[in-house]
């Protein structure tokens, strides 16, 4: 098949970091024609870095004189409507940075404007893509841990990564730094609970950024017959992403940044029980350090963005459906807004206390 002709939006971290690198690990699949932004130095130097022929500082100009199969949206989701409903309307597949937009009706906007443009859209729920979670779904579908019954989810981004920085976009978001991590929490359990009818949010301020109104969460996103429970952490300096999945024959335990995944059988509390359990845990533990650091330290390892990149041009090109439809980015907004909204409702009522003294 010839290849997709492609652009991105976008000079900041994310497209240089993750997205413009897998497009480039695509070339024979993708070629990746311009960079844009509103910053056009600042594109060209992108351009320059990565050998992309074209920088531009305005999309309508890129879109109109490139005309790319695929546009790729890397910016700051106060502008993701704006950008996304104008690429589609110029024809162009659209892949899209998460939050897929900043409200539900803004959600609305792109799939209106994709539905009429006949035109596919991918939301970067990259997280869905690393290969413990992709192997932990199939063995839920598959009935390996019995009947699901909830998970758990801990998050820890490093302080300096967005917290400590003053002018970080992220701070201008609803909720905060919550909104740039928040998605990742809502789609990661939609993947195995929905709907999700409500949301319990409690928060802490711990660290001395007035520009940052908190530094800890605890979320619970509730179902039918299962909670998600979640531990949302930017007051150290590590990175961490654990998610435990729970069944009702079964556990399973997942690094996504080693790559591992155990399952855990501990129905007795017996020494030997006991035992044996832990003999299978390290075991399993062992097989997947062997197979997974071997792939990273060689630097074989599939990035989650490239497996994402792949699987879309895959969709664009044979017409099958995105691996992250505009409909799971609305629904992981929707979520994310229900835990906003009780933030700041608890913010609220703390200034209210705070005032009265």
């Amino acid at each position: 098949m010839p290849r997709l002709k492609a652009v991105v939006v976008g000079a900041g971290l994310i497209s240089q970091k993750k997205h413009i690198p897998a497009f480039l690990r695509a070339k024979g699949r993708v070629e990746l024609a311009a960079v844009c932004d509103l910053n056009l130095d600042a594109a060209k130097t992108v351009a320059s870095k990565f050998g992309i022929p074209k920088a531009y500082g305005d999309l309508g100009e890129m879109l109109e004189k490139e005309k790319p199969d695929l546009v790729d949206v890397c910016t700051p989701p106060q502008t993701h409507v704006k950008l996304a409903v104008l690429a589609c309307q110029q024809g162009s597949h659209l892949m899209i940075e998460k939050p897929m937009a900043m409200t539900v009706a803004e959600c609305d906007r792109i799939v209106d404007a994709a539905t009429k443009a006949g035109v596919k859209v991918c939301v970067g729920h990259s997280d869905l893509f690393y290969y413990p979670f992709e192997k932990a779904r199939k063995l839920v579908e598959a009935g390996a841990i019995g009947e699901f019954r909830g998970m758990r989810i801990f998050l820890s981004t490093p302080t300096d990564y967005m917290t400590a920085k003053e002018n970080h976009w992220a701070h201008k978001l609803a909720g905060g730094v919550i909104g740039e991590t928040g998605p990742h929490i809502a789609y990661m359990t939609l993947a195995f609970m929905r709907p999700i009818r409500d949301v319990n949010v409690s928060s802490m301020k711990m660290l001395d950024y007035p520009w940052s109104r908190c530094e800890d969460y605890r979320i619970d996103l509730i179902g039918d017959k299962a909670i998600s429970s979640i531990v949302l952490s930017y007051s150290t300096n590590q990175w961490s992403a654990k998610v435990d999945i729970l069944g009702t024959t079964g556990l399973l335990k997942l690094d996504l940044e080693d790559l591992s995944l155990v399952k855990y059988n501990r129905t007795e509390l017996s020494t030997v029980s006991a035992g044996v359990s832990l003999v299978s845990e390290s075991a399993q533990l062992v097989g997947s350090a062997m197979r997974n650091g071997f792939r990273l330290v060689t630097g074989r390892h599939t990035s989650t963005h490239d497996l994402l990149l792949n699987r879309f041009v895959d969709a664009i090109q044979c017409g099958s459906p995105s691996p992250v439809p505009a409909e799971d980015g609305r629904e992981t907004v929707r979520v994310l807004d229900m835990i906003v909204k009780k933030l700041d409702a608890q913010w609220e009522t703390e200034s209210m206390t705070v005032s009265a003294r």
